[in-house]
């Protein structure tokens, strides 16, 4: 048996030279063949006839032909994926070793490097221990404000990470020491506030609480958070109030247009929001004040209006509009138009009240209607009673006698006090005034009758003899 594979082994070999020496032979003898072939010349039965001609003239042109065919392209290689694609290990130890390096400008270099691991690999396990050396970096080189946000994020984001409890203590100690001190109670609060379980709702309360409880302590590295968890979590639930916290930032850092662009934003995005209301009174606010242009506001203010009549901030967007018609556009009857809307719209409230009195001031200062004005503060009256409804028709009589010079409005006014509201104590007084008012016009008689139902109205009232004894006297006098 070892004898026949020794004899296949050097078998093998020679098979192989066997096989291929026909082919090469071929290939030998094809060069002679074809030497020791006539040609067409020698051959005199191969010279052309007649009839060939046109054989021949067709053979020339397609081989002219084949010779002006273009080259077919080579087919375009794919191209090859990398034998080792670069995971998050290659990039952390060329960031990490950029960071460490001892000298100063290169670790200033490498804070870019940093961040964008940060952002690009928030899911590695290095990902915290990144945030933390970065923070460390940014405050050598005096980046106190972007560094807390760091710390906060691995706060917020990380906390099952041994970076944690570093973060927060680093955090802390950096608030301590840099915050200004009325902030430094909000900050230190900030990571008590952050209790999801998802890690994006936990990064959404951070900015959130931020926003909403020091909104100018770290402004842009805030919204530069904000910014990029939009873009990392674009479909989070929590997106209408980032906006409402990114708006929130912008104005309280004096940027009322980037504020005013965000809730506009909110608008567009959130088609669902509750907050929507909102956004819109808020866009009003920024034209009112910072922006200073009343037309826009009280656009934006009537879109409030007309698109969430029954949402809690109409009633101050009608009051707002008033204010800026009167201060602002000088339209005194436009003004008195939205705050008759107040009226109408939340009767027997202390806006209705603010309504009124705006109402029948406008009417007797800016109008030049003092009935008008009389009118109103009767419906005030009407309305709101009390001590409100008598004060109303206490001053609408002095209009009466101030404006008008109508003792008998006058009179008539003071004694609805005293039937309106008998318990009041201005009710005898102004009773008594009313009969004086007619005693004062001439009219005896009407003033001796006012004057009897003091004393009858009112026996316990000191005012109540007083008025007897006018009785009496004009009584005297008449006969």
């Amino acid at each position: 048996m070892k004898n026949l594979l020794i004899a296949a082994m050097l078998c093998a070999p020679a098979f192989a030279a066997d096989t291929a020496a026909p082919a090469k032979a071929a290939d030998a003898a094809a060069p002679a063949a074809k030497a020791d072939a006539p040609s067409k010349t020698d051959d005199p039965a191969a010279a052309p006839v007649k009839g060939d001609a046109a054989s021949a003239k067709a053979a020339e042109a397609s081989a002219k032909a084949d010779e002006a065919k273009p080259e077919a392209a080579p087919k375009a290689e794919a191209p090859k994926a990398p034998a080792n694609p670069i995971g998050p290990d290659d990039e952390w130890a060329f960031a990490k070793a950029a960071g460490e390096d001892q000298t100063p400008a290169i670790q200033k270099a490498s804070i870019a490097e940093l961040a964008l691991f940060a952002r690009r690999r928030p899911d590695a396990a290095q990902a915290p221990d990144a945030l933390l050396l970065l923070a460390d970096l940014r405050q050598k080189n005096g980046d106190w404000q972007r560094a807390l946000a760091d710390l906060l994020h691995v706060i917020a984001e990380y906390p099952e990470s041994q970076a944690f409890l570093r973060a927060k203590s680093d955090y802390l100690a950096l608030v301590d020491r840099r915050a200004s001190r009325r902030n430094r109670p909000a900050l230190s609060a900030l990571p008590a506030l952050i209790e999801a379980k998802d890690r994006a709702d936990r990064l959404s309360q951070a900015w959130q609480a931020l926003a909403d409880r020091a909104p100018d302590a770290i402004y842009e590295p805030a919204v530069r958070e904000i910014e990029d968890f939009v873009v990392r979590f674009p479909n989070h639930p929590d997106a209408d109030k980032l906006l409402m916290s990114l708006a929130r930032l912008h104005a309280a850092n004096d940027e009322p247009a980037a504020s005013l662009l965000a809730w506009r934003k909110l608008l567009a995005l959130c088609p669902e929001s509750p907050l929507r209301a909102r956004a819109e009174k808020s866009i009003g606010d920024l034209y009112a004040d910072a922006l200073r242009d009343p037309r826009s506001a009280i656009a934006a203010y009537q879109d409030l209006v007309a698109h969430y009549p029954q949402s809690l901030e109409v009633q101050e967007a009608l009051e707002r509009s008033a204010k800026l018609f009167e201060e602002k556009l000088r339209q005194y009857d436009l003004s008195v138009e939205q705050l008759e809307r107040v009226v109408k719209m939340f009767p027997k409230s202390p806006a209705s009240l603010r309504a009124f009195k705006s109402i029948a001031r406008l009417q007797r200062d800016r109008l030049d209607k003092s009935d008008d004005a009389i009118r109103t503060l009767q419906r005030l009256s009407a309305m709101h009673g009390g001590q409100e409804g008598v004060d109303a028709l206490l001053l609408a009589a002095s209009i009466a006698h101030r404006d008008l010079k109508d003792n008998g409005r006058q009179a008539a006014l003071l004694h609805q006090v005293a039937d309106d509201y008998a318990t009041a104590k201005e009710a005898a007084q102004a009773l008594y005034d009313a009969a004086g008012v007619w005693e004062d016009a001439g009219n005896t008689v009407k003033a001796i009758e006012i004057y009897k139902e003091v004393a009858t109205k009112f026996p316990s009232e000191r005012l109540a003899k007083k008025a007897s004894d006018r009785v009496a006297k004009l009584s005297a006098a008449k006969s």
